[in-house]
């Protein structure tokens, strides 16, 4: 009668067993499945958008120089590389850059460039400086009322990603870029080259990881709506 109860109990024990990895595998399936959908949908929203991405200054126009000597043109291309990196690896939009190399662009070539591949998107990337170095924080222009929409989206994004910066907000801006381009257009700021810390950071992976999360999710959601 014993026996018979062991082997009873390890029955039981063993369909409960049963039981559980079966539920695991059939949560972990929908993990996957929602994962799947979730990845099919990004690439399905930016899939056929041209998105542009202009880093700013260039060439002899090395833009502003921190107190370390990081000089905006190169800064402002390794942000826009890393947001192209980041877009291409998580949509299938065809991202393009105004420039990829230390090559002179004016204001107008940029505008045509997006003009000429028909760009769904405009970003400028950009990094202020002050007079002073105690000055610091991120800023997000935009110029035609119906972007603001776009621009608060990413700004909002930016924060999300616990960015250890002074939050400037989301601005109107006279920017020939962002005012002549007839695509949605922004232009950041993306903290200050004339203040020590804010220098430190921009040169960081981290950082620069950060904010082409970021951009990518902003413009996700932006195509979204």
């Amino acid at each position: 009668m014993k026996k018979l109860l062991v082997l009873f109990m390890f029955i039981i024990a063993g369909i409960l067993l049963i039981a559980s990895i079966n539920q695991m595998n059939t949560t972990n399936e929908r993990i996957e499945t929602t994962k799947l959908q979730s990845d099919k949908k990004s690439v399905k929203v930016l899939e056929g958008k041209t998105i542009v991405i202009d880093p700013g200054h260039g060439g002899k126009d090395v833009g502003a120089i921190g107190q370390n000597g990081t000089q905006e043109k190169d800064v402002t291309l390794q942000t826009a590389k890393e947001i192209q990196r980041e877009l291409m690896k998580q949509t299938g939009a065809n991202v393009l850059l105004t420039r990829d190399g230390d090559d002179s662009k004016s204001l107008q070539d940029r505008i045509d460039f997006t003009e000429e591949n028909d760009g769904d998107l405009f970003i400028s990337v950009h990094y202020d400086a002050f007079t002073t170095s105690d000055v610091n924080g991120i800023t997000t222009y935009y110029n035609k009322s119906e972007d603001q929409i776009l621009a608060d989206i990413i700004h909002r994004r930016l924060f999300n990603q616990d960015i250890d910066a002074k939050d400037r907000g989301v601005q109107h801006g006279d920017y020939f870029v962002i005012r002549e381009t007839t695509a949605p257009s922004i232009l950041m700021e993306l903290g200050y080259i004339s203040n020590i810390v804010e220098e430190a950071r921009m040169n960081t992976e981290e950082f620069q990881q950060k904010t082409a999360v970021a951009v990518t999710e902003g413009i996700i959601e932006y195509f979204s709506k």
